[in-house]
């Protein structure tokens, strides 16, 4: 890959960073029923952290009846989702493999970026399917206007959610080529440290005089034993040529 389109690719991520971490703070998804003269009956938006939070400040209304369930998204995942977009715009910002001799060092970089798509990846796939439709919330909107009880029903997905789909393929290809980069360099690294390792166990193997004297003996042993039944064929068809004669 170009040195050039790398540097765009990192501005680009960087860019996208920041939209994730602003995506947190909008809403990712709306519930709300308005009267046929857009008066305001029922209004929830959803926020990943705080979950479910409402205009309308009258508990007894209609209103707080029909909240929508908690989604029950476990607050790690959110806290950890926070942590690796931070960890990863430093990765980006400070960790640029395109200036180093070494990749040594730069191993666990891919696993931060690697997690972090992975978590990005989850939201755009899994808030949906494991979260919103269980709850017969509508993906990714919806509008029923009832026109017998005078209501217009909506549902629509918030601009958080928006971010996080928009991020994901632009963020994708540089991620992918940072990881496959330290990834193979790792993997020629221990290949030439195995293959050196070799080398220098055979240079430093200690010379044994005294194997390698009873080797030569065992070598002459047998030699020997090989040599006298000629000995004694050509010693017996001697004889017996003598005695012929």
């Amino acid at each position: 890959m170009n040195t050039k389109i790398i540097q765009y690719f990192r501005i680009i991520v960087l860019a996208c960073l920041v939209i994730l971490f602003l995506s947190i703070f909008f809403n990712w998804y709306s519930f709300q029923i308005h009267s046929i003269n857009d008066e305001i009956l029922v209004s929830w938006s959803y926020h990943i952290f705080t979950e479910w939070t409402t205009p309308i400040s009258d508990e007894s209304s209609l209103n707080y009846a029909l909240r929508p369930d908690s989604l029950k998204i476990p607050l790690v995942i959110n806290i950890l989702y926070l942590i690796m977009i931070v960890l990863s715009g430093y990765v980006v910002l400070f960790k640029d493999f395109e200036q180093v001799d070494s990749l040594s060092s730069y191993n666990y970089n891919r696993y931060i970026l690697g997690f972090l798509l992975l978590l990005n990846f989850f939201y755009i796939i899994f808030f949906p399917i494991m979260y919103l439709l269980p709850q017969e919330l509508y993906f990714p909107f919806l509008q029923i206007i009832d026109y017998d009880a005078k209501i217009k029903i909506s549902c629509a997905i918030g601009p958080g959610y928006l971010m996080q789909l928009i991020v994901f393929p632009l963020i994708c290809p540089y991620i992918i080529f940072y990881y496959r980069t330290i990834t193979n360099f790792e993997h020629e690294r221990k290949s030439v440290k195995k293959n050196l390792d070799i080398v220098i166990e055979r240079v430093q193997e200690p010379l044994d005089i005294d194997k390698l004297i009873a080797q030569e003996e065992l070598k002459q042993q047998f030699s020997d034993t090989t040599e006298r039944p000629v000995d004694m064929i050509n010693s017996i068809l001697t004889s017996f040529l003598e005695g012929e004669g």
